[in-house]
């Protein structure tokens, strides 16, 4: 018999009596223990009992996981204003319904053409920065299995709006389309690459021209939805031109360079610098902020990089 494969969830995503009727799980010396079958409904003293033996993680099969992410994603504004709900657990609610929502656009980029999904979770996201004024806990709940696709585009949302937000007060309506930019920086790449969600994949498969088109292809999907605006669509075309000339897809540079996309492109440069890949092992932060400042280099707007430092180490 083929070993059942289990799913985690955020004790915060299990909500009493309205949580879908599949069995729940707990973890124990690594192995996964019945906690309830699917007959038996999810109580609010099943919540006070787990939380009280401080369990913050329950597991479900992966055949309701599907059912389990949607009922999260649905219900994430409950999930995050409640009062008993710690904030790592909320950490860990975010992380994991924006992560399930990075997997069906990797897998499936025309689940990105839902627009409204992407700016709702996003909008989350953005009230939890404004909130926090942090990204290192939703840095730290990124979890291991998450593939390098959708951990970076998590990781440019989320640093390009706390950038944003510390750096450009006075523009807090464009956070959310900061963040969903970010999201959908990368979506050429799983226009180029079926399998970009796969880390060996995505790093090897690939040729340089096939990378290179990958910001003007996700610009034209895009798009060609007509619910995503400029300064989204202009992020997505143009986060890899660079200050100083270089960059591709059009070779703009200075001021031809709208700063959302600035702001992005140097959070997309500085998150793939910092995270693990096949061919390269990840870069300390001082040693990114290093290979980033670089004359030889000169990506960025020198008073521009000056002060995403100094985001970064607040």
């Amino acid at each position: 018999m083929m070993e059942a494969i289990y799913q985690p969830i955020s004790i915060a995503c299990v909500l009493p009596d309205i949580f879908p009727q599949v069995a729940l799980f707990t973890e124990a010396r690594g192995k996964h223990v019945l906690y309830k079958d699917e007959t038996r409904p999810f109580t609010e003293a099943d919540r006070v009992r787990l939380l009280s033996n401080k369990t913050c993680t329950m597991y479900v099969r992966s055949g309701d996981f599907e059912a389990v992410s949607n009922f999260a994603e649905e219900h994430l504004a409950e999930i995050l204003d409640r009062d008993d709900v710690d904030q790592e657990a909320k950490n860990q609610a975010l992380v994991h319904t924006s992560e399930n929502y990075l997997k069906d656009i990797f897998s499936d980029p025309e689940k990105s053409q839902d627009a409204e999904r992407c700016k709702k979770l996003t909008g989350h996201l953005a009230k939890y920065i404004s909130e926090t004024h942090s990204v290192s806990k939703l840095f730290q709940t990124l979890g291991g299995s998450s593939t390098f696709a959708i951990k970076h585009s998590m990781q440019v949302a989320s640093l390009s709006m706390l950038a944003w937000s510390k750096l450009f007060p006075e523009r807090p309506d464009d956070l959310v389309d900061i963040g969903v930019a970010g999201m959908l920086h990368d979506i050429g790449m799983s226009l180029i690459l079926s399998t970009a969600a796969d880390d060996q994949d995505y790093w090897t498969i690939p040729s340089a021209d096939e990378i290179r088109r990958h910001p003007f292809e996700g610009y034209i999907f895009l798009r060609r939805n007509g619910q995503y605006n400029d300064l989204i669509l202009d992020a997505v075309r143009h986060h890899h031109e660079r200050f100083f000339g270089g960059g591709y897809p059009g070779g703009l540079k200075g001021d031809e360079i709208s700063l959302p996309t600035q702001v992005i492109g140097l959070a997309d440069m500085y998150c793939t610098l910092i995270t693990d890949r096949p061919t390269r092992k990840a870069s300390t932060q001082e040693e990114a902020f290093k290979i980033i400042g670089d004359d030889s280099h000169k990506c960025f707007s020198t008073l521009l990089f000056t002060a995403f430092q100094m985001v970064i180490k607040e």
